[in-house]
């Protein structure tokens, strides 16, 4: 037999084999799994208002058309021990939610949440940390850069706090900046005038080894935690040009008028469903084999956790 015979041959039983891998799998071989409803709900004593996402996950396999949409139809319940409430669904948010006057949160309690489609269960429960943890020192500073695109002037932040002892606590950082800068009016060179604004910026916290926005003390009982350094870009000097020699130039003239640091006392639930999801979104090695989300709702899936927030606020 001549070898391209033989090397034709052996490549025909290679497509064989392959093919029948793909496509000679039969459907009742397939893993059978039920959509599940997936819950999500973080309370707080600080928080305006309760706010519980339902949606339904997608089986792998689904051939029945769910796309995980928003259950709009559930009975949600939450429950104190002592007293129940239904949280109503709210069509302009797409979430179930009511004000925070309606059923008040308390540090210390814990609550159970119940959520039904008629048909699927599920039920969470969650202790809100009873001690507000405070930032007890922070530094503000301001940074520059610049390339051949931008120059950049960002504000940066760090705080520290003192680990509260005796208990097993977990920490998310959050910090804010409201500031009051001038911008642009006008789509014309008769029409142009400057006017002052105020909005808020989130600081975004970098990524340290050892370090992260949020923080454990397991080992560090009583220890002085720092967070990551936090960094917001300021507003930029925009030139506007309208032609025939009408240039304008928009200093922003920015001032800070509040800064909020926050230091979240965390319940574990929190603390390991967050933990999960900035594991799955941060690993970039694509021979890792992915990491499960955590969840605490029994009979679906997601989060029902708490927090309570230590605000400290900083006015120039």
């Amino acid at each position: 037999m001549k070898l391209h015979h033989i090397i034709v041959i052996v490549i025909s039983i290679c497509l064989s084999a392959c093919e029948s891998l793909i496509t000679d799998i039969p459907a009742d071989k397939l893993p059978r799994t039920a959509s599940k409803l997936v819950v999500q709900s973080f309370i707080s004593p600080q928080s305006a208002r309760i706010n519980v996402v339902v949606t339904e996950s997608v089986p792998l396999f689904s051939e029945s058309g769910n796309n995980g949409g928003v259950v709009r139809n559930a009975l949600v319940k939450i429950s104190d021990g002592t007293r129940e409430v239904a949280i109503p669904f709210d069509s302009a948010s797409t979430l179930y939610s009511i004000d925070k006057s309606i059923f008040p949160i308390v540090a210390g309690k814990t609550y159970s949440l119940f959520v039904s489609d008629g048909n699927r269960v599920a039920t969470g429960v969650c202790t809100v940390p009873a001690g507000q943890v405070l930032a007890s020192s922070y530094k503000l500073d301001t940074s520059f850069s610049s390339n051949v695109f931008e120059q950049d002037t960002v504000l940066t932040v760090q705080m520290s706090w003192t680990d509260a002892s005796r208990d097993t606590n977990y920490y998310r950082v959050r910090s804010s900046v409201d500031l009051e800068y001038s911008v642009a009016e006008g789509f014309s060179a008769e029409t142009f005038k400057e006017r002052r604004v105020k909005n808020r910026f989130n600081f975004n916290w970098d990524e340290t080894i050892g370090r992260n926005d949020f923080q454990s003390d397991a080992n560090l009982d009583g220890a002085v935690f720092t967070s990551p350094i936090g960094r917001t870009v300021l507003p930029n000097v925009i030139a506007y040009d309208y032609g025939n020699g009408n240039k304008f130039t928009v200093y922003p003239k920015a001032k800070i008028a509040m800064v909020m640091l926050e230091v979240y006392n965390t319940d574990v639930h929190y603390f390991k469903y967050h933990r999960s999801l900035e594991m799955r979104g941060t690993s970039d090695n694509p021979f890792t084999e992915p990491s499960l989300i955590y969840t605490n709702i029994s009979g679906g899936l997601g989060c029902f956790a708490a927090y309570n927030s230590g605000q400290v606020t900083y006015r120039p």
